[in-house]
Order: structure tokens, then sequence, then C-alpha cells
């Protein structure tokens, strides 16, 4: 038995009750014999190793099973090593060309698929770019919107405060306004002091001399 199937013999755990080699031993004397390799499991070589080699029936199931299985797989690689090696010279290079070609299909069909799925996934991305840059251009449009919106949003709250101002300069003058109306209203008007004045006992004779003066001005020959 090889360094690989002793490692894993004594692989952890207590030391074993048996010599490994005599698990590999069964197992390739079982073959030898024209037993099965399927019926060469770990209850034959325990019954073996209990029939044979005098070994106590209360060894570990679990380490045996791995042992048993380790000494298959080594038969198996040797088995393959050996029919490899048998086979010509010729077969062997056909087999190597045979598998070459079969591998540069592989190699072909698998190229083919990624080259479509390439050509997918690049459709998808430039559909993709697309989408983006048309998103893109739509929100300078809607910002654009925006600036414009907040632009005249602001001259019309300057309209507003504008408006606003002039509102109360209107009626500051209509109260000023309303203020001279009504002071008027009190005071008598220029008919009035006029008569008032003419009542006047002060003022009647001032205002005969006038007239009289006027009067004869008027109807002297010079006027004429």
């Amino acid at each position: 038995m090889n360094k690989k199937t002793q490692s894993k013999c004594n692989a952890g755990g207590r030391p074993l009750s048996y010599d490994p080699r005599l698990v590999h031993e069964i197992i390739r004397k079982g073959i030898e014999d024209g037993v099965p390799a399927a019926d060469l499991d770990t209850a034959f070589v325990k019954a073996k190793l209990c029939s044979e080699h005098n070994v106590k029936d209360t060894i570990r199931q679990e380490r045996l099973e791995g042992l048993v299985q380790a000494v298959h797989e080594e038969l198996a690689e040797v088995e393959e090593q050996c029919l490899l090696a048998a086979l010509p010279d010729t077969v062997t290079l056909a087999v190597g060309n045979a598998v070459a070609a079969i591998g540069r299909e592989l190699q072909l069909i698998v190229a083919r698929q990624h080259s479509i799925c390439q050509a997918i996934a690049d459709q998808k991305c430039e559909e993709v770019r697309t989408d983006k840059r048309n998103a893109q251009f739509r929100i300078m449009e809607l910002e654009a919107a925006l600036a414009d919106q907040q632009n005249a949003l602001l001259r019309l709250e300057q309209e507003r405060d504008e408006a606003k101002r002039k509102l109360a300069e209107a009626q500051k003058q209509l109260h000023i306004a309303t203020s001279e109306v009504d002071r008027l209203s009190r005071e008598p008007s220029s008919v009035d002091r006029l008569l008032q004045e003419l009542r006047n006992p002060a003022v009647r004779d001032d205002i005969r001399a006038t007239l009289s003066q006027i009067v004869a001005t008027t109807s002297s020959p010079s006027a004429e």
C-alpha cells in the first residue's frame, strides 16, 4: 500500500488494532479470487480480519470504511494506469487528436455562443446608454423649464410688490385728497366770501367808490 493510503489510515484517533496493510491484502486477494469489487466492502474485509487474522470484532467501523475506500481508489487508479500504459502509441496519438478536435469544436461552439451573447449584451448596453442620454436630455429640459418658471414667478412677485407699492401710494393720495375735500367742504366758497365782504359796512363805501369809478371810466369819451 502506498504512502497516500497509509496517511489516510493513520490520520488521527487511537492506533489501529490491526495492520492497515491487511485491508489492502484482503481486497487484492479477493480480486484475484474473482470476487466482484462491489462485494469487497467493509463487511467482507471485517469478516476476513476477524476470521483469518484474529482481529477483535470491536474494531471501529468508520475507520475501516475509510481504509476500504482508500484501497479501492488506489487499485482503480493502478488499473487505469495499466490500461493506459498498454495502449499502443498510435492509439494514444489518435485519441489525443480526436480529443483535440472535439475540444476545438467545443471551443468553436462556445465561441459562437459567446459572440452572440456579446452582440446581444452590446445591443442592450447601447439601448441603456441611449435611454440614459434621453433621460439626461429630458432632465435638462425640465431643469430649463423649472428655471423659466422660477424667473416668471420672480417677475410676478416683483410686479406684485410694485402694484402693492402703487396701491399704497394711491391710497395715501386718496386719503390726502379726501381730507382736502372734507376741509374745503367745511369752508365757505368764494362767492359766499364776496357776498359776506359786500355786506360788511366797513368796506361798503370803498366798494361803492370803486364801482362809481369803473362806471365813469366806461362812460367817458376817451373810453370810446
